[in-house]
């Protein structure tokens, strides 16, 4: 393909590895129920989608599920439990480094909420340490991918026409939101395929 000149990249199961089954059971083991009503009531629902649009607040988060199961939930240890679920994919460094060698700028485009987020920030990921500008974030922007609005948002803040952007993310139909918004994607499976594509530029 041609070589683009700003890349966007998505940051669950690309940068970093995550599992919404250990934020199950950590949330039902620190309120003292079974995995599967955490998973019914906040993965297989709107819950969560909610809070990754940034319609509810972290506080907000905690004060449903407090009132669902008629218990008093701790703000920090609930967001420990929902968070701690990343493992950094290492093979992306040198993608990343290959991409800043070519002098492309690069930027973050997520579906995530404040708790992930902030929970990333503090770990220090080195995938998340200064590679990218502008970090479009759907629990700040309050809208979500494959959404049309976000796609034309991230063109905005790069600068770049849409036709300039390559984009990867795990799930096609973001990379089809992102091809309808006339940018180059390609859905990503792995470090080397992705390596294999930016050698080409």
């Amino acid at each position: 393909m041609q070589r683009p000149e700003f890349v966007y990249f998505d940051l669950g199961n690309v940068l970093l590895y995550f599992d919404h089954g250990i934020a199950a059971r950590s949330m039902a083991k620190l309120i003292g129920v079974e995995p599967d009503e955490i998973k019914r009531l906040v993965f297989d629902s709107d819950f969560q989608l909610a809070y990754e649009r940034g319609e509810l607040t972290s506080q907000e988060f905690a004060a449903i599920l407090s009132e669902k199961f008629k218990k008093d939930i701790p703000l920090e240890d609930l967001m420990v439990a929902a968070s701690d679920i990343f493992v950094p994919n290492m093979h992306m460094l040198p993608v990343l480094e290959k991409i800043r060698s070519l002098k492309i700028p690069m930027g973050l485009l997520s579906n995530t909420c404040d708790a992930h987020w902030n929970w990333i920030l503090k770990m220090g990921y080195p995938q998340l340490q200064g590679w990218f500008d502008p970090l479009v974030l759907s629990f700040e922007v309050q809208m979500m991918k494959p959404e049309p609005e976000i796609y034309h948002l991230c063109a905005e803040l790069a600068e770049i026409h849409p036709e300039g952007i390559f984009f990867t993310d795990d799930r096609q139909e973001n990379v089809q939101g992102a091809i309808d918004a006339g940018w180059n994607a390609a859905v990503f499976t792995s470090a080397d395929r992705l390596m294999d594509t930016v050698s080409t530029w």
